[in-house]
């Protein structure tokens, strides 16, 4: 009994110290920098097609040290056929080299424009990937738990202060990008990846329409990588090989739609079921909590600047858990759970009346989550209509939250329209783009998105109308009147038509000047923004999915009476009318932050349904006199 339970005590031990154990030194299967020298041959490790990693030669021409600080550079040049007929490509990056049967380091660099076939490549010393596992092999439980997405100095905000800025752009709104250079040009010549001789990662996507594409460009050049638009879908192959030289990535979608991130596997411990690759981080998150899959080439793609490989996943391999300069790192056979993938579902509707019934689910990444759940059913959509066309959308989006203390409504429903002569799944994605930064940015709780449900109908027809003229029946109203108000309005490529709205003047407003606005649902929003801007500044997690919620279909005419008077915005709710003894109190230089003045006061506002989405507004005085005929 003794000696079994002594048994089982040592079998426990090395269970434990197994889980902690971490890629080690070894002087007789890895080459230090220490001994390389110019002019030294060795041999590669890469797959060119398949699942088939094949040998190729080269030569050491220079060390640079300190190529950044602590990352040192070994600069050698491809020599044998297969090498030079696709020069250093993106998808290679951690393809290992070997000098004299010792693993030297990983490819990771590699120039544009070169004029002999992009032949000459830079290495990742290994002993600099080693100690990335160093750092601890175990999964971050934590990651992607209410993301934080850095949006950096360019970030604009708006209103909510934390969500994308809104430009009105003719009838459309276009979303300026964060990660957008504003200095940049506008055709998006000025590339970062033309100056950076870091192999970027590609992104294998779905065929995804030019705006869709416009709007992710900067999200992907941010993180070093590079969407292929080649292909998204799986390979011919569902099972590759787990050993060095072959693919390794991120299925960042998975389902009716894909999308893999991607690169090499530089080196396993058989024994500690751990790995290394790349040679550089994929987005330098540090220590993450990623699904990691094994992948199939398609082909190399060439190009005249640099070529890249073209690759989709196979099997689930294991899990990321070192995103670090020098290299990623990651644990073979241990697979994260379901539950870091977003699934998103859709009904779609399209224009010859057809329903399809859709499916995907987006990788809980702590930077790119929102852009991969948005891309998903871009594509979807685009695929099963057109990319450019007269069309009218009509989305409900059903995002649910992930029970937590502090919310006291876990579903963010809208149900919107848009119409335009564009892309439609560009219009759809925004739906889900919009909400979902607004959550993962918010600074209030670290709240995680369930499940993601859309209901689509779309028609190829555009349905959007200008308000060219308006006018009053009358100039002055008495308290308890109705005013009509005639408006003209152009449908597109229609002959004019007349609308009539009306709105009533409650019965207590007061003598004087009142201002009434006609406005669609854009306009609206932004009016209400500048005139009480305390009220979209929320305090508290409820606060903000409240004013997600609030959002007014584009088809609705607002009509709005208001008073040039002020109030209070006090913890992000608005309290019109106050004396000003009150105001004076709760609004002085001792209690900055708390409270904020409105500049105008919303007396009444009704709700017109329209068969069209609305532009353009129009702003008229209106006399209030308790004597008025």
């Amino acid at each position: 009994m003794k000696k079994f339970l002594l048994c089982a005590l040592m079998v426990f031990c090395m269970t434990i110290l197994h889980a902690h154990a971490q890629i080690e030194w070894d002087a007789d299967k890895f080459m230090p920098l220490s001994e390389v020298k110019d002019g030294m041959q060795g041999t590669g490790y890469t797959v060119f097609f398949g699942t088939n990693a094949e040998a190729f030669e080269f030569e050491v021409v220079s060390i640079e040290y300190n190529y950044s600080p602590g990352w040192h550079v070994v600069w050698a040049e491809g020599t044998s056929e297969n090498f030079k007929r696709t020069g250093v490509a993106g998808g290679m990056s951690g393809s290992p080299v070997y000098i004299n049967n010792r693993l030297m380091g990983a490819i990771s660099l590699g120039y544009f424009n070169q004029r002999e076939r992009s032949n000459l490549f830079g290495i990742t010393p290994i002993e600099l990937m080693v100690n990335v596992a160093q750092r601890g092999m175990k999964p971050n439980q934590t990651y992607a738990r209410g993301q934080f997405l850095d949006l950096g100095s360019e970030y604009v905000s708006e209103g909510l202060n934390m969500v994308p800025t809104l430009i009105p752009e003719g009838d459309s709104v276009l979303y300026r990008n964060p990660y957008e250079n504003r200095n940049q040009p506008s055709n998006n010549t000025l590339d970062i990846q033309e100056y950076s001789s870091q192999l970027a990662i590609p992104v294998a996507l779905p065929k995804l329409d030019p705006t869709t594409m416009h709007l992710l460009k900067p999200f992907f050049n941010r993180g070093n990588m590079v969407p292929v638009q080649a292909v998204g879908g799986g390979g011919p192959v569902k099972e590759s090989p787990v050993e060095r030289g072959q693919i390794i990535g991120t299925e960042v979608m998975r389902g009716d739609v894909t999308g893999f991130g991607f690169g090499t596997i530089t080196y396993i411990d058989e024994q500690k079921k751990e790995l290394l690759a790349y040679g550089h981080s994929a987005f330098g998150e540090g220590n993450v909590n990623l699904p990691l899959s094994g992948g199939y080439v398609h082909f190399i793609h060439p190009s005249r600047t640099r070529s890249s490989k073209v690759a989709s996943p196979t099997q689930p391999i294991g899990t990321l858990v070192q995103d670090r300069v020098p290299a990623i790192a990651g644990l073979i056979e241990e697979l994260p759970d379901s539950h870091h993938y977003i699934p998103v579902t859709a009904k779609l509707q399209t224009s010859d009346k057809k329903i399809h019934k859709l499916s995907y689910e987006a990788a809980r990444d702590k930077t790119f989550t929102a852009i991969y759940a948005s891309a998903g059913i871009s594509g979807l959509v685009s695929a099963k209509e057109f990319s450019f066309n007269d069309n009218t959308v009509n989305v409900k989006t059903v995002i649910t939250l992930e029970p937590h203390p502090e919310l006291d409504n876990r579903k963010i429903v809208t149900d919107n329209i848009f119409s335009s002569s564009g892309s439609p799944g560009g219009n759809v994605s925004r739906t889900i783009q919009f909400p979902m930064l607004d959550l993962l940015i918010n600074p209030f709780a670290k709240v995680r998105i369930e499940s993601i449900d859309l209901d689509i109908k779309v028609e190829d027809k555009r349905k959007t109308a200008q308000i060219l003229t308006a006018r009053l029946d009358k100039l002055s109203y008495r308290p308890g009147d109705e005013i009509k108000l005639i408006l003209t309005v152009r449908p597109y490529l229609e002959q004019t038509e007349t609308m009539t709205a009306t709105i009533t003047i409650p019965k207590d407003t007061p003598e004087g000047i009142v201002l009434l606005r006609a406005m669609n649902a854009s306009s609206y929003q932004s009016w209400k923004r500048s005139r009480a801007p305390g009220s979209f500044r929320p305090k508290n997690i409820n606060q903000l999915v409240k004013l997600m919620r609030d959002g007014e279909p584009n088809t609705n005419l607002i009509l709005e009476i208001s008073a040039p008077q002020t109030g209070l915005t006090v913890q992000g709710e608005e309290f019109p009318n106050l004396p000003l003894s009150y105001m004076s109190v709760m609004n002085t230089a001792m209690r900055i932050g708390e409270s904020g003045y409105t500049f105008s006061t919303a007396i009444h506002a009704d709700r017109i349904e329209t068969d069209y989405i609305i532009t353009g507004s129009a702003t008229m005085q209106v006399a209030v006199n308790r004597n008025a005929q």
